[in-house]
């Protein structure tokens, strides 16, 4: 893990801290003003706290050194964002700034003058000051409607701010009280739906675990105060528990390679540390298991994610890895529970065992995913967009060998059965064709496809009429579907039709010959 975190940290060497601020732009009609700004800021403070941690924990001169002009550089460059009108979307890139200057200056304390440290003090205090006043302490962000993603990273930064400035600066005290009282009663009760899911999806899942574990860890370790243990019952694992699929090794990786129905930024690698800090915590041997799936831990996150002027979103994690990691933990795991239903997001999974690239499979409104040694197999609509929906996903039964998945759609359904010995069918009943896509670059015969892994899916019933291989190119789009990005690793899946038979049936077999 330290291994990975010296690889990155020489990596940050050799980027250049920035010179020119990012002024906003209005009107900004598909946000690339936005993500430009958002990514730059990501990116800067993710090079700053990486370096810091680096420096920290390997006692390294020159990463200390290289730290140190990142986080005065992120406070001259950034320091325009006390000035001009507040509003959300600032709020979210620039509350990540407060964040990511507050952990470098805590940990590089030692090598900065008292200038240096009156000027990280500064533009603090008039940053965080301003937000603080004309943002956080509104009725509309104290009140308890405020409290699912954006209001997590937001708080918690403010937190992560008021605690490196304690002491230091009045205006903290104020600040940490405002933070603590926040999510006591609001972003640790209301912040996940009860079933642990977050109904902003599985991503938002564990940005908003990252930043309660930035804030609450902090907050323990400088006040003693424990927000740990008195809410234990809100620090959810179940997303993660139920849609990891295999290890990660892939910096720039496919979306659903190691993290079923996400993206390609919110893999293994987004969620690992939160599941060494919950291992760490609570002493759960399972969370430590797939957590030291993902084989970059350590490592700066670069993602696929580059905006129009050229800025990668970058997520600093491997520092808090290093932190988080406890040797101690247990490594066999409780392997009582292996589906899952979070009715709050209208979602299924079930999984064969807790090793990785066994079978996994799981259903999202009418999205179906078959896993199965370490890609994506099938993953598709499984009726039309206009279907109705009459019931949601729902594990129809468990038993100790077999997990069944179902749902409903008008005269149509969806029938998962996964075999816990290696096996999986996945039957489907409409008229309409069916048309979904693969990883990976399987074999094709008649009515199946073989991977080199021992992965072989089988067409039992139905006809295939059509298979294109490397047919479909994922888009990464954002900005409310209106900005459609470059992608520095674009990666293409097969496709794979079939005409159902005369009675409307499909059903697919999948099952893993050999490991």
């Amino acid at each position: 893990m330290v291994d990975n975190l010296i690889d990155s940290a020489e990596w940050c060497l050799g980027e250049k801290p920035r010179e020119t601020w990012i002024a906003p732009v209005s009107p900004d009609p598909v946000h690339s003003n936005l993500y430009d700004r958002f990514y730059a800021i990501m990116k800067d403070l993710a090079i700053t706290e990486h370096l810091a941690f680096t420096h920290a924990l390997t006692g390294t001169e020159q990463y200390g050194r290289a730290a140190r002009k990142w986080v005065l550089a992120s406070c001259r460059v950034w320091q325009m964002e006390a000035a001009g009108r507040i509003d959300g979307g600032k709020a979210y890139a620039v509350s990540r700034l407060l964040k990511g200057i507050a952990v470098g200056y805590d940990m590089i304390y030692g090598l900065l003058s008292n200038a240096e440290r009156n000027e990280i003090r500064d533009t603090l205090a008039r940053i965080g000051g301003k937000y603080f006043t004309d943002y956080f302490n509104t009725p509309e962000k104290t009140g308890p409607d405020f409290h699912t993603h954006h209001a997590t990273v937001e708080w918690a930064s403010l937190g992560i701010a008021a605690l490196a400035l304690l002491h230091e600066e009045d205006a903290a005290d104020d600040w940490l009280r405002a933070a603590v009282r926040k999510f006591r009663t609001h972003l640790l009760p209301h912040g996940l739906a009860p079933d642990g899911a977050q109904v902003e999806g599985a991503t938002f899942w564990a940005s908003t675990m990252q930043y309660r574990l930035f804030f609450m860890d902090a907050l323990k370790r400088v006040t003693g105060c424990d927000l740990f243990t008195p809410y234990r019952h809100y620090m959810h694992a179940e997303p993660a528990l139920a849609g990891i699929t295999g290890e990660h090794r892939s910096p720039l990786g496919a979306c659903n390679a190691s993290f079923a129905l996400q993206p390609s930024y919110g893999q293994l690698d987004y969620c690992a540390p939160v599941l060494l800090a919950l291992a760490r915590r609570y002493r759960n041997p399972v969370y430590q298991r797939l957590a030291l799936w993902d084989k970059t831990l350590g490592q700066i996150q670069k993602t696929r994610y580059v905006s129009p002027g050229g800025e990668q979103m970058l997520f600093e994690l491997g520092g808090y890895a290093c932190v988080w990691f406890d040797p101690e933990v247990p490594r066999q795991p409780d392997i009582s529970e292996l589906s899952w239903h979070f009715p709050s997001v209208h979602e299924v999974y079930a999984r064969v065992s807790w090793n990785p690239g066994d079978l996994l499979t799981g259903i999202r409104g009418q999205q179906v995913i078959v896993h199965a040694g370490g890609r994506t197999v099938l993953k598709g609509n499984a009726f039309s967009d206009t279907a109705e929906v009459y019931t949601e996903p729902f594990v129809a039964s468990e038993s100790g060998d077999t997990a069944v998945l179902r749902c409903d759609y008008e005269t149509d359904n969806l029938v998962v059965v996964l075999h816990r010995h290696g096996r999986c069918l996945v039957q489907r009943r409409s008229s309409e064709d069916w048309t979904w896509t693969c990883q990976g670059n399987p074999d094709f015969g008649p009515d199946w496809l073989s991977w080199e892994n021992g992965v072989v899916l089988t067409v039992v019933q139905g006809t295939v009429k059509d298979w294109r291989p490397g047919a479909f190119r994922e888009e990464i789009v954002v900005g409310n579907g209106l900005l459609i990005l470059e992608d520095p690793a674009p990666a293409t899946e097969s496709t794979l039709s079939i005409q159902p038979s005369i009675r409307g049936q499909i059903v697919v077999e999948v099952r893993i010959e050999k490991h």
